[in-house]
C-alpha cells in the first residue's frame, strides 16, 4: 500500500470516499510535524472586536461533526474548525464501526449491557455515563438517519470481551451502508453524509483552519466561561464569537511527543491518528481549569517497528504497520527479548497491548521486559495464509500475504530468516536455549489444543471471531523460521479533559467549565471507560456525548 504525499495511504479512501464535501473545498492531508508544545493561556476577556460570530463553535470534524449537525439542526448556527484539509479525520479514516448497545436493529437489553460497559470501565467511568450511553445511542443513530440520510446495519463483530457477562456477538456493533447497500469499510461512510448535511442546513466548515486558544471571561466564583476560540487561517489571525458554547473534537496527543513521554506508561513509537491529534485541543482546555482524566491510556495496538517507525516520521496512516496476528497466524507468536512469551496473541489488539504493559528488568540497565518483542512464525504459518480461506487476510490491502509478499517470496528487508531456530534467536538477540524450550512447549500445547500459559483459543473472541479461523493454535515446526520486530503503540490516545455524561468539560474544582464541551480522542472518556467494548467502540462514545452535548447546549442562552 503505498503512502500518500499528502499524508494518507488508505487506497480505498483515495478511491473516493472523501469525495469533496458540499461547500468545501477539500485539499491533501497535510503532513505538517505536530510537535511538543506548552498550553496556549485563555484569552481572557472580551476581545473590541470579532471577525465572525456564531452559536457554536466545533473544533474538529470527527466524531464532533456528530454534535455539530445534531447542534445545526436544532436551529443553533454552527461553525466547524478543520486543521487539515480533510474532512472527518481519523475517524472518517476509521474501519466505519459504530459500538452502540441497545441500537434498535438488535435484541439487547439494558441490563446485559449496563453490566458488559460496567466492567468494560473498569472503575473508570460513572453510571451517569453509561447509562446516558445506552439510554441515547440508538437515538444518535437515527437521527443520523432521519437528517442525513445514513443507513445502517448490524456488522458480524463480536465484543471484544464477549466473555464478560453482558457481553455479546453480532448485535452491538453497525456501520453504514454504502450506495449499493453493503457495509462501508470506512468511517467516511457517515462523516461525509453528515458534513453535506451539515452544510446544507446553513452549517460551515473551515478547512485548514486551526483552533489556538479558548477566549473565556473570569467569574466570580474564580472559573472561566468560554465565550469563543482564537483560529488561525491562511496566515490570519481569527477571533470567533461562541454565543451559546464551544465542542472540542480535535483529537489525542498521538504526535505531541512531549506529552506521550509524560502520560503514557507503554512507549507509543507511530500512530494510526491523523497528523493534527497533537494534543493542543487537550491544552486549551488545560488552560482554563479542566481536569484530566485517563491520561495513561490509548486504544491499543501493536505495530512492525521498522515500518510504523517509518510511518510516524512521515505523519500518515498506513494500516500496514500492523501484524494483525489474531486474525490469521496459528503457528506464530510474540517473543520478548529473553525469549518467552508474553500475553494471548489471538486476543483483541486493545488487550495484548496491555501484554506488553510497563514492566521493566529489575536489574541490569532496567530496560522494558516485553519492549520491544518480536513476531515470530515458520513457513508453515505463511502457506496457510496464502492458500486463503478462514483467517487468510494478513493486512488489509494485500489478503493471504504476510508482509505483503508471496508465501515463496523473500521477505521484506526488516524479516529476518533462518532454518533453525537457534540461528533464528541468534540474528535477532535473544536467548536462544529460552526460545527453543518456549516453541517446544508451545508445540505440545497447539497439539493438544490447549495454552495453560496464556490460555490462547480459549475464548470466544479467540474462536473463530470475524476474518479469525476457528482453531488459532498449530505447531511452529515447519522451516524456515521468520522473526520482526514488533512495538506497542496506540491507534489513537483516550485521555484529555474530563466530562460528564452530557458532554460537559468538568473543572477541577468538581464544577463545569462553563460552555465547554468534549468529545472523541481528545475527551478523557474511553470506552467509556478503560478498556475497548468492541469493534467501533473509539467512534461511538464520540458520536454519542457529542450528540448530547448538542442537547444540552439548547438549554444555554446565548451570552452579551
Amino acid at each position: 500500500m503505498e503512502n500518500n504525499q499528502n499524508g494518507i495511504s488508505r487506497r480505498s479512501f483515495l478511491r473516493g470516499a472523501a469525495a469533496g464535501t458540499a461547500g468545501v473545498a477539500i485539499a491533501g492531508m497535510l503532513g505538517a510535524c505536530a510537535s511538543t508544545q506548552t498550553a496556549a493561556p485563555a484569552f481572557t476577556g472580551v476581545p473590541e472586536t470579532w471577525d465572525k460570530e456564531v452559536d457554536v463553535v466545533v473544533v474538529g470534524s470527527g466524531t464532533a461533526l456528530t454534535g455539530a449537525l445534531k447542534a445545526q439542526s436544532q436551529g443553533m448556527s454552527v461553525l466547524v474548525l478543520e486543521a487539515l484539509g480533510l474532512v472527518g479525520g481519523t475517524t472518517a479514516l476509521s474501519g466505519g464501526a459504530v459500538w452502540i448497545p441497545c441500537n434498535s436493529f438488535a435484541q439487547d437489553g439494558k441490563e446485559a449491557a449496563r453490566i458488559y460497559m460496567t466492567k468494560v470501565a473498569d472503575g473508570l467511568s460513572t453510571p451517569e455515563i453509561i447509562d446516558a450511553y445506552i439510554e441515547h445511542g440508538s437515538e444518535m443513530i437515527d437521527f443520523l438517519t432521519e437528517t442525513a440520510g445514513i443507513k445502517w446495519a448490524l456488522a458480524d463483530r463480536t465484543d471484544y470481551h464477549v466473555q464478560w457477562e453482558g457481553g455479546t456477538r453480532k448485535v452491538r456493533t453497525l456501520k453504514p451502508l454504502d450506495e449499493n447497500g453493503q457495509l462501508s469499510s470506512l468511517g467516511a461512510g457517515y462523516t461525509k453524509p453528515e458534513a453535506d448535511t451539515l452544510v446544507k442546513l446553513g452549517g460551515e466548515i473551515m478547512v485548514k483552519t486551526t483552533a489556538e486558544r479558548l477566549i473565556a471571561r473570569p467569574l466570580a466564583d474564580g472559573r472561566q466561561e468560554v465565550i469563543g476560540v482564537v483560529a488561525t487561517s491562511e496566515g490570519k489571525t481569527l477571533n470567533i464569537k461562541a454565543k451559546k458554547a464551544v465542542l472540542l473534537g480535535a483529537g489525542g496527543f498521538d504526535y505531541n511527543d512531549e506529552m506521550k513521554a509524560r502520560y503514557l506508561p507503554i512507549p507509543s513509537p507511530c500512530s494510526f491518528a491523523v497528523s493534527s491529534s497533537d494534543g493542543k485541543g487537550i491544552l486549551m482546555a488545560q488552560a482554563v481549569g479542566a481536569d484530566l482524566h485517563l491520561m495513561p491510556y490509548g486504544w491499543g495496538q501493536v505495530a512492525y517497528s521498522v515500518i510504523g517507525r517509518q510511518a510516524y516520521e512521515k505523519r500518515v496512516i498506513d494500516i500496514n504497520i500492523c501484524p494483525l496476528c489474531y486474525q490469521n497466524d496459528s503457528s506464530s507468536m510474540w517473543i520478548n527479548r529473553h525469549g518467552r512469551r508474553f500475553c494471548d496473541e489471538a486476543s483483541d489488539y486493545d488487550s495484548f497491548w496491555y501484554g506488553f504493559g510497563g514492566g521493566r528488568d529489575t536489574t541490569g540497565d532496567m530496560a522494558y521486559t516485553n519492549i520491544p518483542a518480536w513476531y515470530v512464525c515458520d513457513q508453515g504459518n505463511r502457506d496457510r495464509i496464502g492458500a486463503g480461506g478462514a483467517g487468510a487476510v494478513a493486512t488489509p490491502d494485500a489478503p493471504g500475504k504476510l508482509w505483503g509478499v508471496e508465501p515463496d517470496a523473500e521477505p521484506p528487508e526488516w524479516v529476518y530468516k533462518a532454518d533453525t531456530l537457534e540461528e533464528l534467536a541468534a540474528k535477532i538477540g535473544i536467548n536462544a536455549e529460552n526460545f527453543v524450550e518456549q516453541v517446544a512447549r508451545f508445540n505440545k500445547y497447539a497439539a493438544e489444543g490447549k495454552d495453560p500459559e496464556f490460555h490462547r483459543g480459549e475464548s470466544l473472541f479467540d474462536q473463530g471471531g470475524p476474518g479469525r479461523p476457528a482453531d488459532c493454535l498449530e505447531p511452529m515446526n515447519k522451516p524456515p523460521y521468520y522473526a520482526a520486530e514488533i512495538v506497542p503503540f496506540v491507534q489513537g490516545t483516550k485521555g484529555g479533559p474530563r466530562t460528564n455524561e452530557k458532554g460537559q468539560v468538568m473543572h477541577v474544582n468538581g464544577d463545569i467549565v462553563p460552555r465547554l464541551y468534549a468529545c472523541g480522542n481528545m475527551a478523557g472518556m474511553g470506552g467509556p471507560g478503560k478498556y475497548y467494548p468492541g469493534a467501533g467502540g473509539t467512534v461511538g462514545p464520540g458520536m454519542v456525548f457529542s450528540y448530547l452535548a448538542a442537547v444540552d447546549m439548547t438549554n444555554l442562552e446565548s451570552w452579551e
